[in-house]
């Protein structure tokens, strides 16, 4: 009896819905999970990668930088000044002898503006025990400094002294090797800016954790962030095996990237070696630092995890009492308005929000109903305006005095203007008249609006001045309600340029913005007052379906419609006088997917 009810309670609904509850969390948490573990490795891979190519980069930034002082330091064995000093001061006179330091002092101190990693530049002449520098010019030569520098002679490929806590790269030059303790003919030193390496140490440090040192030939000297003797002990320590490995025949290329244990924290290590001139750049950082939050990801996943097992079953009961039942009746009839039937009405007597939803759905259905009628009411006054508009186009006035301006010319028997006229006339009337489409590449109507300027001209040669731009090829093949540039130029010529007797101008230019295409129409006219220009920028707002339209609102409404609430007509006074009209026709996608000529 009791194994027939366990049955039927895993058979009903309830169990169900926890069991598909289950099945879709617990693969959703294994594969998260398993996201969660790469996603650590990638950080880790990242953080790697990402503190090798660092140490790499500033050690090779550091190479180059040393690299060039000593260059700078073997350039002065070809100092013709340097080596007079050195082999021929006991002749030289006052003058010449004073003009030789000179000149290498000036040389020492661009040496040293050269590179900012140069504090003092020096020139030590053992013959004369003397010394030229950038800085104190012309002195007694430091005996403990030189002492330390001239040992460099023995390692040439570690240029490098540390002496009382200076640093310095040191050159010391002689024309045979240098044997036990001669000096050389001369030897050329900088001091090293600690300070400076700290600030390429800082940047290479990521956060605020960690640190980064470099370490001189055999640990004799270090630069670091932040001192510490146990970090620079295993680091030490590192670089020793590095070199023990290579040494036995393992895998040498001068760097890598290891762990230590460290103060009882794990470290991740990036170290990088430059055999060329002895030193190794090491950066450092606490792996609970990089990886902490990657360890309260994984504790706040288990948590979750629990929660929502918990929240499932209690879901899963609630979803079958509140939610199964009215959720299908609504499918259900969502079903039924999909195959078409919009006569359907759903009737519940319940009071809670599945009657709000019912009655919304009720709503929905009578408003898709309107919507519908709306819809094809709107097409049919749509082309009804836009018919009334093509109709309205030709404005006798202007053909009364295109005629007249025709019969002045065969009066003063100007045949070559009446045959420039007429042609303008053709194209304009063929392009008025042609009905068989409502819209047009963006470069017939442009043509359209040139040739209507191009009449106009006709008869306000000697006031009005055009300046009527290029359209760019890019814009050429966008397609256009018809009539939407030429009536805003009509415009200008009743009404803007109205009064002007002499030097009018009608600027008409063409420019990408913000994913628009922008035809701009200006005039130096009278401009408009602000009262005017808010009135006329109303009415371009509050066009409705039933109105009579001319003009620019006609233009604008029909852009509009065309094009929705981002298109139309902006409308701007100029502050030296005039109006500037914009018309603005949104880029399509597949427009935009053209390199279009963007303005300024």
């Amino acid at each position: 009896m009791k194994s027939i009810k366990l049955r039927k309670r895993l058979s009903s609904i309830y169990a169900k819905l926890i069991a598909s509850f289950l099945i879709v969390l617990v693969p959703v948490y294994m594969i998260s999970l398993a996201m969660n573990e790469e996603g650590e490795a990638s950080v880790r891979r990242e953080i790697e990668n990402s503190m090798n190519s660092r140490v790499s980069f500033y050690i090779r930034l550091l190479e180059n930088e040393f690299s060039r002082i000593i260059q700078m330091e073997k350039e002065f064995i070809n100092d013709r000044q340097l080596r007079r000093l050195s082999f021929a001061a006991s002749i030289m006179d006052d003058v010449e002898f004073r003009e030789a330091v000179y000149a290498i002092n000036a040389r020492l101190k661009t040496m040293m503006n050269s590179n900012n990693y140069i504090m003092d530049a020096d020139v030590f002449l053992p013959e004369q025990k003397r010394i030229v520098s950038a800085i104190h010019f012309y002195d007694k030569i430091p005996g403990e400094e030189y002492e330390a520098l001239r040992s460099v002679s023995s390692r040439n490929q570690h240029p490098f002294v540390f002496w009382n806590n200076r640093l310095f790269v040191s050159f010391p030059y002689s024309d045979l090797a240098l044997i036990n303790d001669e000096d050389p003919i001369f030897l050329v030193s900088a001091e090293i800016s600690q300070n400076q390496i700290r600030d390429v140490l800082k940047r290479l440090k990521i956060g605020s954790s960690g640190g980064a040192m470099l370490i001189g030939q055999d640990g004799l000297w270090s630069v670091s962030t932040d001192p510490d003797i146990e970090m620079l002990q295993a680091s030490l320590s590192l670089l020793r095996k590095q070199r023990e490995k290579e040494e036995g025949g393992g895998p040498s290329d001068n760097g890598g990237f290891t762990t230590a244990e460290i103060k009882d924290k794990k470290h991740w290590i990036a170290y990088h070696e430059s055999p060329q001139l002895g030193i190794s750049l090491l950066m450092y950082m606490p792996e609970g630092d990089m990886l902490g939050s990657q360890a309260r990801n994984r504790v706040w996943f288990w948590l979750l995890s629990g929660f929502s097992i918990v929240v499932s079953i209690w879901f899963s009961y609630w979803i079958f009492r509140q939610i199964h039942l009215p959720i299908k009746r609504l499918v259900r009839a969502f079903q039924r308005v999909e195959d078409g039937n919009l006569n359907i009405e759903i009737k519940q007597k319940r009071s809670d929000e599945f009657y709000y939803l019912y009655q919304q759905f009720n709503g929905m259905v009578r408003r898709i109903n309107e919507l519908i009628h709306e819809v094809y009411e709107q097409k049919y006054r749509a082309n009804l305006s836009e018919l009334r508009q093509l109709q309205s186009q030709i404005n006798p006035h202007f053909l009364y005095n295109s005629f007249f301006v025709l019969s002045r010319m065969a009066k003063y028997e100007d045949y070559e203007s009446i045959s420039r006229l007429s042609d303008y006339l053709g194209s304009y009337f063929r392009f008025v008249t042609r009905t068989h489409s409502d819209e047009v590449p963006l470069v017939e109507e442009v043509n359209y609006a040139r040739t209507y300027v191009q009449i106009q001209d006709f008869r306000f040669e000697d006031r009005i001045r055009i300046d009527f731009d290029d359209l760019p090829d890019a814009f050429h093949e966008i397609g256009v309600p018809r009539l939407i540039v030429q009536p805003v130029v009509e415009n200008v010529y009743e009404h803007g340029l109205k009064n002007k007797v002499r030097d009018g101008l009608i600027r008409v230019n063409f420019h990408k913005k913000n994913e628009h295409l922008i035809i701009m129409v200006e005039d130096n006219g009278e401009g408009m007052t602000e009262e005017e220009l808010q009135q006329l920028t109303a009415a371009l707002a509050r066009v409705e379906d039933d109105m009579e339209t001319t003009g620019l609102v006609n233009v604008n409404r029909r852009l509009k419609l065309r094009y929705g609430p981002t298109a139309g007509l902006e409308l701007h006074n100029i502050p030296d006088g005039g109006l500037r009209v914009e018309i603005k026709i949104p880029l399509t996608k597949e427009e935009n997917d053209v390199q279009y000529p963007d303005r300024g």
